[in-house]
């Protein structure tokens, strides 16, 4: 006699991918360790960094610049490493939350989760800074264009190839990634700078207010009974700044993962941060903890490879021999080129920084796309980048249509002579 047997729901596997999809934030660290994502991360600082460069000579810049070597490359890899107590010190003092590798504590400095963010917030925090200049704001208005068409290039193509990556389990080369952002650079570039026409507006009407305190005796009272229309005024200005610095990489990812205009990737995103905004939050906090880990991780493995590449060398040629390649005082060609490749370590862990935060970008986006209207985490664009059939002409001899074609029989052509001569002949 057989029983019936059911199968015994805890043998079978649990998806937890699809009861709780925010687990897919932690492929991130394997969509940025890729050396083609890096490559663009480091082409984006170099051109930023010249940028930068060229900016302090125009008319209107400060007299003292900030300095922009290496657009301020953060060197958290010591090349030479002095001592072992030195590595091991430098390595436990890291502070695992990730957000700051600086002494002073800033969200905003190099090196850190938001490296990317700061381009784009520090100019536009100087805008909204009370009695700025009219140099400070054309000077902090041309940083902030620039960043914004650099990381609409580099950015988009980053972005591009996570999309590819994360959706499809596909890849595609710089130069194609390079060639979609490049296409659509209008869209990338409008995208995070439409929202300042709607602050434009507000600031404005602000600005009218404050033209009432200029009447002579009762100005000081107009604009106070006016302040609150000021403080309503100010309440939208707000709503819009904020989304637009928070969401302002998640309107890159859109266009590369929607291949849509500027004006839908601003829609989209403010629609999925007012509508999900815990849940945006709470992809983020998963981000920042899980990004602490893995850049505190990259951090150990390159001061580590330093240390064994100096210790290895010193062993051949003596340990204050070695230290002399590093020497600055002493301006060699030796001591340029050591130097150079300790800023190279640098620009890679940089570069890893700017990959990790645009991959982890794309991925967000994805999350909340789904949590929003249902889409598959698998839908994205994808459109063949070599081939453009609209600009090719079909073969000869073959229809375009695909149908085949009958041809006629070519006839001799007759010659005069032969019209004069009889069948005989």
């Amino acid at each position: 006699m057989k029983m019936n047997q059911k199968t015994s729901p805890l043998s079978q596997p649990v998806p937890y991918k699809i009861l709780f999809p925010w687990l897919h934030l932690f492929r991130t660290f394997r969509l940025a360790v890729d050396f083609q994502k890096i490559l663009l991360a480091v082409a984006g600082l170099l051109m930023l960094s010249l940028g930068n460069h060229l900016f302090n000579k125009l008319p209107f810049a400060p007299e003292a610049p900030a300095s922009t070597g290496v657009v301020a490359v953060q060197h958290t890899i010591q090349f030479p490493p002095p001592s072992a107590g030195v590595v091991s010190e430098s390595l436990t003092s890291e502070r695992l939350s990730g957000l700051s590798t600086s002494p002073s504590g800033d969200l905003l400095s190099p090196a850190t989760l938001l490296e990317p963010m700061g381009f784009f917030t520090r100019p536009v925090l100087t805008l909204f800074e009370t009695g700025a200049s009219w140099s400070a704001l054309a000077y902090a208005t041309t940083q902030l264009l620039w960043a914004v068409i650099i990381w609409a290039v580099f950015g988009g193509a980053i972005t591009r190839i996570a999309a590819i990556q994360f959706a499809q389990d596909d890849h595609i080369g710089c130069r194609a990634a390079l060639g979609f952002s490049l296409k659509r650079i209008l869209s990338l570039v409008s995208a995070p700078l439409l929202p300042f026409a709607g602050m434009g507006f507000f600031w404005v009407l602000c600005l009218l207010i404050g033209l009432f305190g200029n009447i002579p005796g009762a100005g000081g009272v107009i604009v106070s009974l006016l302040w609150g229309l000021a403080f309503l005024f100010a309440f939208v200005l707000t709503l819009i700044l904020l989304v637009t610095l928070a969401g302002w990489p998640l309107m890159m990812t859109t266009i590369s993962v929607e291949d849509s205009d500027g004006f839908d990737g601003l829609s989209r995103i403010f629609s999925y941060l007012f509508g999900r905004i815990w849940y945006f939050l709470w992809l983020t906090v998963v981000v920042l903890c899980y990004g602490a880990v893995c850049l505190f991780f990259a951090a150990v493995l390159l001061q580590v490879m330093s240390y064994l590449a100096f210790w290895g060398v010193s062993w051949g040629m003596g340990s204050e021999q070695a230290q002399k390649l590093f020497q600055q005082d002493q301006p060699t060609l030796a001591a340029t080129i050591s130097i150079g490749w300790g800023s190279i370590l640098n620009l890679l862990f940089s570069g890893f920084v700017i990959s990790f935060f645009w991959s982890a970008s794309t991925i967000v986006y994805f999350l909340l796309r789904k949590c929003d209207d249902g889409t598959p985490l698998d839908h994205v664009y994808v459109a063949d980048e070599d081939q453009e059939e609209t600009d090719e002409l079909p073969l000869a001899g073959v229809a375009k249509s695909g149908e085949p074609i009958i041809e006629r029989p070519v006839e001799p052509e007759e010659s005069p002579t032969d019209e004069n001569q009889t069948p005989s002949e």
